[in-house]
C-alpha cells in the first residue's frame, strides 16, 4: 500500500520553505508551518496571502481559488503541533548539527509512519539521520528557489532511505506540480554538483580569452539555458 500524504508541516519559513508551503497548497495539501524566531509564521502567512491575491488579480486564478488554498494554511505555535502530520519538510539553517538535533526531535512528536525530510542542498542526507532510531524514514527533497517557478525537485536517498518513501516524495512531487529527480546522497546532488563546474569552466574561458564576458553570458544563458 503506497503512503498517502496529505498534511504536510514545514519547519523554517524563509524564502525555500514559504515557497514549498506555497506549492503545496496550490495542490490542495494541508500545511502547517513552523518557524522557531516568534513571529516569523504569521509573516510568512501573510506574504503567501498577498502572494496569492496578486496573483488573482493578474488573472493566473481567481480569487475564490486564492482563498481556498489559504484555507489549507495553519500555523503552528509550537513544534509539537506538527504530531499529526504525514511529512514534515525542514528548511532551516545548513547546520548539520543543528539539523541532526532537529530530527531527533521529531522522532519524539511526530507518529512512527511520518516521513522526514530535509530541503538541504549540500548536506548528507545519511549523516542528518545517522543519530535518528529511524533513519530509513528520512530523505532529502530538496526544491529551487524560487519554488513555484523552479520546476524541478530533487528526491535524495540516504544510505538507508526507503524505497516506499522515495516513490512517495516522487509522486507528491508531481501532485504539487513539479518534475521529481531521483538522486543518490552524493555531495551536490545532481544539479548543484554539474552546476559547479560551470562558473569555474566560464572563468577559465575567460582567463584564457577565449571570448569576451558578454558572449560566454550569451551562451549560458540561451545555448544551455
Amino acid at each position: 500500500m503506497s503512503i498517502q500524504i496529505q498534511k504536510i508541516g514545514i519547519i523554517g519559513v524563509g524564502t525555500m520553505g514559504a515557497g514549498i508551503a506555497q506549492i503545496a497548497i496550490q495542490s490542495a495539501h494541508d500545511v502547517v508551518l513552523f518557524d522557531a524566531k516568534a513571529g516569523a509564521a504569521e509573516q510568512a502567512q501573510e506574504k503567501l496571502a498577498k502572494t496569492l491575491n496578486t496573483l488573482a488579480d493578474k488573472g493566473k486564478f481567481s480569487h475564490e481559488k486564492a482563498a481556498e488554498d489559504l484555507a489549507h494554511l495553519s500555523i503552528a505555535q509550537q513544534i509539537e503541533d506538527l504530531k499529526d502530520c504525514d511529512l514534515i519538510v525542514e528548511a532551516i539553517i545548513e547546520n548539520l548539527e543543528i539539523k541532526q538535533k532537529l530530527m531527533q526531535q521529531l522522532e519524539g512528536i511526530v507518529k512512527p509512519e511520518a516521513i522526514l525530510a530535509s530541503n538541504t542542498s549540500s548536506l548528507s542526507i545519511s549523516a542528518i539521520a545517522a543519530n535518528c532510531s529511524q533513519p530509513e524514514r528520512v530523505a532529502g527533497y530538496h526544491f529551487f528557489n524560487p519554488v513555484p517557478l523552479m520546476k524541478v525537485v530533487e528526491v535524495i536517498e540516504g544510505f538507508n532511505t526507503r524505497a516506499d518513501i522515495v516513490d512517495a516524495l516522487t509522486q507528491l512531487s508531481t501532485k504539487m506540480g513539479h518534475r521529481p529527480v531521483k538522486a543518490k546522497d552524493t555531495p551536490g546532488f545532481i544539479i548543484n554538483h554539474a552546476g559547479r563546474a560551470f562558473g569555474s569552466e566560464a572563468y577559465a574561458i575567460l582567463n584564457e580569452n577565449v571570448t569576451p564576458f558578454y558572449d560566454i553570458d550569451r551562451i549560458y544563458r540561451d545555448g544551455i539555458g
